[in-house]
């Protein structure tokens, strides 16, 4: 994905892409004859969930009362409103697809396009798919150098088509400045077949960054805070902020969190904090979202900082100093492994999970991953968006529709391929013959399911309110 934060982008991309990305040796045989073990067993049930859930598209297929989705009608779709969804299908068949994305060689990324989305779309409709890695330098206005590259093409008189790009991973401030742009084909997401399979008025869905999406993307996947809590320690976990910030001060030494301007997380966790004391407890967090609003800021900030510095003194502190660190995954995550932290906050809804069977630093088997009840906890979206001028627009529209599909989804969902959260609705009528197999790529118990994740998602703000936050809370909390 592109970069939103210059200070956060490879911790973003890694949230984005999924998993842990260590792989080291283990010294003890026992060890590595049971981690062998686990893995095997881990790869045998997922090779059966997969059997099982082509069997599940098999009885779908032939339900006695189907979720019916009419593809007959016209599509409403600028510039085909009276084409028909089946003959936009007819439309991208023989065609070809340029696909900008975050794709370095050896990521999950590159292998699921690669290995998965390329065939499927030549087998199924004929669309030759060309995996073109975005650039994220050179352009003025934002991070990823297409945002540049199509204004300028749409200036030269490409204004409806002949562009190069078709289709692009895309979310925060690279789609707010396309949007501005007016570079941007839609509105669309909404009228495609498949997005009967997500929420568009969740917060987290309908708000990229604290911008309205407007049906001019389309959410991909997403990544979802979780606080962690040791169930042998905290057998009651702190379920509210004003909660929370009692529980930390009752229990000195045993929460961290980390500096909000060089860590993607610690900068969650302090955004999570403004949605209560900067928002709820005076208003609304969706006060906040939209465009920066300076008046509103200087109103509801201090209460924030306030709070924040209420608790100082009773997180974690070696050697007796106040203590932010630079990377949670560096310093905060082993000392959960070592009994020291019994609350943690992560971005990764899976890590508790994947960290209980680590390698090195394995973490308590009594760690358990859940969401706040108030409130909630913040989901960071990534969507697909088509260029104003992109050549091949029922291309794009078809391939988005097949990314938007269970089978696509739960394809991205699987460790193996990906390991990805989806950003769908699990309690609509399309997804509930679903919920056993997604619910299975989260099965271990120290992770929410699909329900709970969804009940307690939260959209983001912009970036600009990302940026002044990090930075006064630098100022007010850290240095003060």
């Amino acid at each position: 994905m592109q970069p939103v934060s210059t200070n956060d982008d490879d911790v973003e991309m890694d949230n984005m892409v999924g998993g842990s990305t260590r792989v080291t040796e283990q010294s003890s045989g026992v060890n590595v004859l049971t981690q062998k073990l686990n893995i095997l067993l881990a790869l045998l049930l997922t090779t059966f969930v997969i059997a099982f859930v082509a069997l599940l598209l098999q009885i779908t297929a032939v339900k006695d009362d189907p979720v019916e989705v009419d593809t007959g009608d016209a599509s409403g779709l600028p510039g085909m409103e009276t084409i028909s969804w089946d003959n936009i299908e007819s439309l991208a068949q023989t065609s070809e697809l340029n696909f900008y994305l975050w794709s370095p060689e050896g990521t999950s990324p590159r292998g699921w396009v690669d290995n998965y989305l390329t065939p499927e779309l030549s087998s199924k409709y004929g669309i030759t798919v060309n995996r073109i890695d975005a650039v994220y330098t050179g352009c003025d206005t934002s991070g990823m150098a297409l945002v540049c590259d199509v204004a300028d093409e749409v200036a030269s008189g490409l204004t409806n088509d002949g562009g190069a790009v078709d289709l692009v991973w895309i979310n925060g401030a690279n789609f707010a400045a396309m949007k501005e742009a007016g570079t941007l084909y839609g509105p669309f997401a909404s009228l495609l077949p498949n997005a009967i399979n997500f929420d568009f008025t969740d917060t987290a869905i309908s708000h990229d960054r604290g911008v309205a999406i407007d049906n001019m993307e389309f959410p991909f996947n997403t990544a979802q805070s979780v606080f962690i809590h040791d169930e042998a320690n905290v057998p009651t976990p702190p379920t509210t902020i004003p909660d929370l910030v009692d529980w930390i001060i009752a229990n000195p030494g045993r929460f961290a969190y980390g500096d909000a301007t060089t860590d993607f997380t610690g900068a969650t966790f302090v955004r999570l904090m403004f949605y209560h004391y900067g928002g709820d407890a005076v208003g609304s967090f969706t006060d906040l979202f939209g465009d920066f609003n300076e008046d509103l800021y200087t109103a509801r900030a201090p209460a924030v900082w306030a709070a924040l510095n209420s608790i100082e003194d009773s997180l974690y502190q070696p050697n007796g100093t106040v203590w932010y660190p630079q990377s949670r995954a560096d310093s905060i995550v082993p000392l959960v492994a070592d009994g020291t932290l019994w609350l943690d906050f992560s971005m990764q809804a899976s890590e508790a999970s994947t960290q209980i069977q680590d390698d090195i630093n394995p973490w308590p088997e009594t760690m358990q991953a859940y969401v706040l009840d108030e409130p909630g906890t913040i989901a960071d979206t990534n969507y697909l968006a088509i260029p104003v001028n992109a050549q091949n627009k029922p291309a794009a529209l078809t391939a988005i529709n097949h990314i938007a599909s269970q089978g696509s989804m739960f394809t991205r969902s699987t460790p193996e391929v990906w390991g990805a959260l989806q950003a769908f609705d699990p309690f609509a009528d399309t997804m509930l013959d679903w919920d056993a197999a997604f619910d299975y790529i989260l099965t271990h118990e120290a992770t929410p399911t699909v329900e709970e994740l969804a009940s307690a998602k939260l959209g983001d703000l912009s970036s600009d309110w990302v940026n002044r936050i990090n930075e006064d809370w630098a100022t007010f909390v850290r240095d003060a």
